[in-house]
């Protein structure tokens, strides 16, 4: 890697924080972008060009003795685009023809020239840019194009919360329908969020201590609480309705996202919960159909009973059509913020408006409701979705990456006192709540 002072120099990287109003960009060198880019990428494409050289053995055994030449290939393109965000080179358009690629390239086209590389460009075009790519050097190839890169990290991340997962179990199979079971479950839902294999660049984090004990020790590192509201748009409908659950993070998140979804089936607060996948593999831990059935039989495989019944349940609600999992839809994978997604988009807008309530799970659809921008953190949830209310919608997001909004005056300055990374850490939560 060349030097930070050689690399800063020769890209106009300005020593400074990202100013206000300005979109985050990895051209500001204090902020989490340059950092992202300069380190945490790297270091994520670094871990899968490695994993293809040792996991050869095992991917010639699935995919046949012709998939040599594939795992040599796209070992080479992984290691390639590492070097590539390193220079900080153009964001190409793709050449293939997948039904995504149009998208692409009609959003990177659009693109002004001193905005479209790694560094100038916004931080979320630029980082979605990137897992998009790793998805296309993969479905370029004859025998790998349908292999999940992240699916062992996903499943290990699975296997190694099954304590925390029991202990919920056991607390939540006799609960009532009221808005105190209901905010623990929301409030564990949202602290499961801090599960998130993209922040640590792949290395495990497992989930410890009791869920319900946490809910209450975390209660001060909860910096907006719309949970009333939240369970007031809820209650206060017919059950016939609708929730859309968009994910995040497959293992422990999403069993707590499914544990929400149980109980908002179960307590008649909806009809249906329909869940919303990613296409390709993304953001390293980000759950695509496949890991949702995978964790669903793993569960109901589970040597502990209660296990085994959640996860036999969760398969009856999908049977059943209560759980539905969405049609596979390429805009949560592409790089357009939500208010972008009446005119990009306009089918999956009209199917969000059929909802009684859309979550959007974790750090990246937050970053995606409000764009990639340094608002001010006392700015109004509602001003920074910019116009984008398909129906009432929540977020539940542990603080991972540095934008923020709708908190109280001098709030963020106390934070910053305390800790000048407070932003960075996942230690910290909001619930924000918008009507329709």
């Amino acid at each position: 890697m060349a030097s930070d002072t050689d690399f800063d120099a020769k890209n106009g990287i300005v020593d400074g924080q990202t100013p206000p109003h300005t979109e985050l960009a990895a051209l500001y060198k204090q902020s989490f972008a340059y950092y992202t880019f300069r380190v945490r990428l790297p270091s994520t494409l670094a871990t899968i060009a490695d994993s293809l050289v040792k996991d050869k053995d095992v991917l010639l055994a699935t995919y046949g003795e012709a998939a040599e030449a594939d795992i040599e290939q796209t070992t080479k393109e992984v290691r390639q685009l590492r070097d590539d965000i390193l220079s900080n080179g153009p964001l190409l358009p793709f050449g293939e023809n997948d039904s995504d690629s149009k998208v692409w390239n009609a959003f990177l086209e659009k693109l002004p020239k001193e905005k479209s590389t790694y560094f100038s460009t916004c931080w979320l075009y630029a980082e979605c840019y990137m897992y998009r790519k790793i998805s296309s050097i993969f479905r370029a190839t004859a025998h790998l194009a349908a292999y999940d890169y992240f699916s062992q990290q996903k499943q290990t991340a699975t296997k190694l919360s099954v304590d925390a997962m029991l202990a919920v179990a056991k607390a939540t199979r006799h609960n009532e329908r009221n808005s105190d079971t209901f905010r623990q479950l929301i409030k564990i839902n949202l602290w499961g969020n801090r599960c998130d294999l993209s922040i640590t660049s792949g290395k495990q984090v497992k989930p410890t201590g009791n869920a319900f004990d946490q809910v209450t020790d975390l209660e001060e590192k909860l910096l907006i609480d719309g949970t009333a509201e939240v369970w007031k748009a809820l209650d206060g409908a017919s059950g016939e309705g609708i929730v859309d659950i968009i994910f995040d993070n497959a293992g422990y998140e999403l069993y707590t996202d499914l544990i929400l979804a149980e109980y908002i089936i179960d307590k008649g607060l909806a009809a249906k919960v329909r869940l919303n996948p990613k296409a390709i593999p993304w953001f390293i831990s980000d759950v695509m159909e496949h890991d949702y059935h995978w964790t669903l039989q793993f569960l109901a495989d589970h040597a502990d009973p209660v296990l085994s019944e959640v996860g036999k349940k969760w398969q009856r609600l999908t049977t059943e059509g209560k759980f539905e999992l969405s049609p596979l839809e390429h805009f949560w994978t592409s790089p357009y913020e939500f208010y972008r997604m009446p005119e990009v988009n306009q089918p999956l807008y009209d199917r969000l408006k059929e909802a009684q309530l859309v979550i959007f799970k974790g750090d990246l659809n937050y970053r995606k409701l409000l764009g990639d921008f340094s608002w001010d953190s006392t700015e109004p949830f509602e001003t920074c979705l910019r116009g984008f209310r398909p129906s009432n919608l929540c977020t539940l997001r542990t603080i991972k990456a540095d934008l923020i909004c709708g908190l109280g005056a001098g709030v963020a300055e106390q934070l910053f006192a305390k800790d000048k990374e407070w932003m960075l850490t996942g230690e910290y939560g909001v619930i924000q709540f918008a009507s329709k």
